[in-house]
């Protein structure tokens, strides 16, 4: 069995990975990351029988899990970026984030830090779900990003962009929050991030 002759293995558990309690249906994975429904369906049968992935059905529709057992996740988020060079800029945006916006319910990195792909000309991109006040806190996020613009991290400046929504606001934008989650990392976590991401994600 050769796992990753599938081009959707990656995405697949890199998503259900960032989903760990999360079921999703074929078809909804085949939407999140954008392969055919046939593509995932036949990685979902090589990942189960590797009992990288559980399988289970509700009526006729076939839901798909991470095996919890089998995933490492280091305690760090951070640590999951996959291009160490990022790790200290965005460690310093988790810090500045939580000291200066209010009532955070979730922040995500996205985009290509996210992916693993990402270059010296690359943004960070984090998305921030917070309880309201979306446009003051999306100003207190421009201010620190400007600043954190000017510092250097082991000799280098980086770029940051933050996207802050609130609960309230996030229900104009399904179709972009669906590629922010269908390739983010979730750096932190709540039971309503969790909600939101399973009804873009599922039932979007």
């Amino acid at each position: 069995m050769q796992l990753f002759s599938h081009r959707a293995t990656n995405a697949l558990l890199a998503l259900l990975a960032d989903n760990p309690y999360a079921l999703f249906g074929v078809r909804d994975l085949a939407r999140a990351t954008d392969y055919t429904h046939k593509t995932i369906s036949d990685a979902v049968v090589d990942l189960a029988a590797a009992d990288l992935v559980e399988t289970s059905h509700e009526g006729p529709k076939k839901l798909v899990q991470i095996n919890r057992a089998r995933l490492d996740n280091p305690d760090d988020p951070i640590l999951r970026i996959p291009q160490p060079e990022f790790h200290e800029p965005v460690s310093a945006l988790l810090d500045r984030l939580r000291e200066n916006l209010e009532d955070i319910r979730g922040i995500v990195l996205f985009g290509s830090v996210a992916r693993g792909e990402a270059d010296r000309r690359s943004d960070i991109d984090c998305f921030v779900l917070v309880a309201d006040h979306q446009a003051t806190n999306q100003q207190h996020a421009h201010e620190l990003t400007s600043d954190l613009s000017e510092q250097r991290f082991s000799g280098d400046r980086y770029k940051f962009h933050v996207l802050v929504e609130s609960l309230e606001s996030t229900q104009n934008y399904g179709e972009r929050l669906r590629d922010i989650f269908a390739t983010g990392l979730t750096l932190v976590d709540s039971e309503s991030l969790r909600t939101l991401k399973q009804e873009v994600l599922a039932n979007g």
